[in-house]
Formats: C-alpha cells, sequence, structure tokens
C-alpha cells in the first residue's frame, strides 16, 4: 500500500530543560558524541556560523526553528539529525541575574511561552539580522528536566559572571569581588541592596534571610515552573529528570538513561565527567540553613521532594 505520510516535525523535539549553568552543555555534548547525532538549541546563534546567512531550523519549511549546525562543518563536528527525537536546549523563563521580583516572578503561562522562545539569524535583504522567534509548545513530545544542587549551581552563576566581567574588564567590580567566596558574598549583598525596594514591596516583612536571596528564588521557582508549564501542554509531556551530580557518582547509566529515552543508540564513546569540586565552604551552615529555609518555603510539594537530598546531606 502507500506509504504514510511522513510528519513534517520530524525528529520530535526534545526539550532539555535546565537552569543555566547546571550541566547544558556537557549533556548535549555527550549525547551528541554518543550517538553521532546532532542535538537542536532554541539559541540559534550558537550554531550559526559568522558567514552563514541564515540559521538552520531543523523543520526546513519553519524558520522559527529550533535550530542545529548542520552538516558544513564550520561550527561543530556535522552530524545528521536523528531519526525520531531531538535533544533542544532551552532555559525557559525567569533566569535573569541583574533583576528584581518585578521582573523574576513569573507565570507557568508566561514561562511554557519562554521555553519556545529563542532568536535566529536571517537575511532576509542585503543584511543579516537577529530575530526573536517562538514556536508552539504542542510541538514538544518529551522533556528532560536538569537539576543540580542549589548551592553549587549559584555558585556557578556567580563564576560566570565574574569571568563575564573579566572578559570586559570591569577592573573596578573585579577588585572588589574576588572569584571566592568573599567575592560571591559581596555579589549577593550588591543584589540584595539594589532591589532592596522590589523585595520590600513583593516580600512585605518577610524578606528571607538567605544569602543572595533573589537567585535562590529563582532557581526554586524555575525547578516549581518546569512542571507547571508542561502541565499546560495538551498532551502528556514525559518527564526524564536528570541530577548533574549522577554525572560523576553513576556516569554510564545516567548517560545510558538519557540515550534510551531520546531513543538513540551508542555509537560513539562516552567521555566520563569531571566536575569541579571547589564548591565547599561557600556558605556557613546558618547560610544554608536559610537557604534550605527559602527554598522549601518556595518550592512546590513536587519540587522539594526532587531536591531536599541536596539538603540532608553534608556537603
Amino acid at each position: 500500500g502507500p506509504t504514510p505520510p511522513v510528519n513534517e516535525f520530524t525528529p520530535a523535539i526534545v526539550w532539555l530543560m535546565s537552569f543555566p549553568n547546571s550541566g547544558t552543555s556537557f549533556t548535549m555534548t555527550m549525547v551528541a558524541r554518543a550517538s553521532n547525532r546532532s542535538f537542536a538549541t532554541n539559541y540559534g546563534d550558537e550554531v550559526t556560523a559568522p558567514d552563514q546567512p541564515d540559521s538552520l531550523s531543523i523543520y526546513p519549511r519553519r524558520p522559527e526553528g529550533p535550530f542545529w549546525a548542520g552538516m558544513s562543518g564550520k561550527i561543530a563536528s556535522p552530524r545528521e539529525l536523528p531519526d525520531k527525537f531531538i535533544i533542544t536546549k532551552t532555559h525557559c523563563g525567569s533566569r535573569c541575574v541583574e533583576c528584581g521580583p518585578d521582573q523574576y516572578i513569573e507565570t507557568p503561562v508566561m514561562f511554557l511561552r519562554r521555553c519556545t522562545m529563542g532568536h535566529a539569524r536571517l537575511t532576509p535583504g542585503k543584511n543579516r539580522r537577529k530575530y526573536d522567534v517562538e514556536y508552539p509548545p504542542e510541538r514538544v513530545a518529551k522533556a528532560i528536566h536538569l537539576i543540580r544542587n542549589p548551592l553549587h549551581n549559584i555558585i556557578a552563576r556567580f563564576h560566570l559572571e565574574h569571568r563575564h566581567r573579566q572578559y570586559s574588564n570591569k577592573t573596578q567590580w573585579l577588585d572588589t569581588h574576588s572569584n571566592d567566596a568573599k567575592g560571591l558574598h559581596a555579589w549577593c549583598r550588591d543584589l540584595d541592596k539594589h532591589y532592596a525596594a522590589e523585595d520590600k514591596e513583593y516580600f512585605q516583612n518577610d524578606i528571607p534571610k538567605a544569602p543572595c536571596h533573589g537567585e535562590f528564588y529563582k532557581w526554586t521557582q524555575w525547578h516549581n515552573l518546569v512542571h507547571q508549564s508542561l502541565d499546560l501542554i495538551p498532551h502528556k509531556v514525559p518527564i526524564l529528570t536528570v541530577y548533574y551530580e549522577d554525572y560523576s557518582s553513576n556516569f554510564n547509566s545516567t548517560a545510558k538513561s538519557i540515550l534510551d529515552f531520546l531513543e538513540l543508540d551508542v555509537v560513539g564513546e562516552l567521555r566520563e565527567f569531571t566536575a569541579r569540586s571547589d564548591y565547599g565552604g561557600y556558605f556557613t551552615p546558618k547560610e544554608v540553613e536559610e537557604i534550605k529555609k527559602l527554598v522549601k518555603d518556595v518550592a512546590t510539594e513536587q519540587t522539594w521532594k526532587e531536591v531536599k537530598h541536596y539538603f540532608d546531606e553534608k556537603d
């Protein structure tokens, strides 16, 4: 008989949902190397060569993406698209660094929309421009939810802020913010001071005592919103929860569970993971107690179940 028509949206999107600095790049690279198939991202800049007129959508007739590096070899080793499912990077919403509650408090509807948003480089006329793009969330088949120890995740965000300031040579800031616990606390104090008025308005007399309370609030809310937003998609979206720490403790079984979820065969090598190990001693036991209280207060029951082990273990 006649062959059934091929669904235009093949491979289907599997979101890799991650709060920034929680193992996104490692996960994408690991999947690509192990399967020898390409990954996708909402953020076209990451996979578009400087001399390439248009970001390449994984769906040729849909310029809104998501995007892949293609087969030119200019920006990444050329790897074909997978047949069934493609891991697709999105950081969704509520992850700004320099912002107060006016900006970072977000509803599931807005968060879901931001999970579908990204940007593309397109050249409709003479000049290449950056366009904001988004696609319908109904195109998402599955999701991988990446979770990292919140203390380490926020420390990693500080390290990244520090790196950005080094690139742009912000000497005054660098003089007062060393890349260690002392510098992190100075950065936390800056944020607390800068958004004090918004905090007062939002938290009233209940401003959390945790250092960098805005960062830990965002982190917790972000993980709440993963489930609340996926619940809004009309079909059931299977979720695989992956803990960043499992890359160090059970690398092979973690990698295998991700590749199985994506229905990909392992053809390349699985490259072991080396995590930074210098995250101890940034927060005092009393500060960790305050952070735990904040996370527990903000977390939904489901999120708390998923993250409470970070606070019960001695770090």
